[in-house]
């Protein structure tokens, strides 16, 4: 569907211009790293991004797709915004991590870390992310950095938060 079309198609997915998506890419292939890694698998595995009424901001979908919450992202947002862009990243993450993984609090985790990274690459400041504990996020994380992130996670945004996570991995 193109953006401006009614309707959600079967895969949840609101119109998105293909245009916009070029520029989107283009915008991470630009940044740093990080960024050109994620522009570099959404490429390579054909990753529809698009929006989605939902109720989180964004999220990745079993179907290898990267939802966007219109109420956080209008369809309208710039393709540069730093912001934007660390969200894409941060779910790009998790369809490149695996199911495993990315429901793992670890996974999370690592999907943080690259929002973080992503924005910083973008001369961007890392203010309002999930993870207020902790900035920058741990390059490998512990057990007690994985506690630590778990029960922030929790704190912040108690039952509302997700609780799908696997359970963190054993000590030693």
């Amino acid at each position: 569907m193109r953006k401006g079309s009614k309707g959600a198609g079967a895969n949840g997915l609101l119109g998105t211009s293909q245009t916009w998506r070029d520029a989107v890419l283009t915008n991470l292939a630009r940044g740093g790293p990080t960024c050109q890694r994620a522009a570099r698998y959404i490429i390579d595995h054909n990753v529809r991004v698009g929006f989605a009424r939902q109720s989180t901001a964004a999220r990745w979908t079993l179907g290898g797709a990267i939802k966007l919450n219109p109420l956080y992202y209008p369809p309208q947002t710039d393709p540069a915004d730093p912001r934007l862009l660390g969200a894409i990243v941060h779910e790009a993450t998790h369809l490149e991590q695996g199911l495993a993984l990315a429901l793992s609090v670890e996974g999370e985790v690592g999907g943080w870390k690259a929002e973080f990274e992503a924005r910083a690459e973008l001369g961007a400041p890392i203010v309002n992310l999930h993870w207020r504990a902790v900035a920058p996020t741990p390059a490998r994380p512990t057990d007690a950095d994985l506690r630590e992130a778990r029960a922030e996670m929790l704190r912040m945004a108690g039952r509302r938060y997700l609780v799908w996570l696997l359970p963190l991995r054993p000590l030693g």
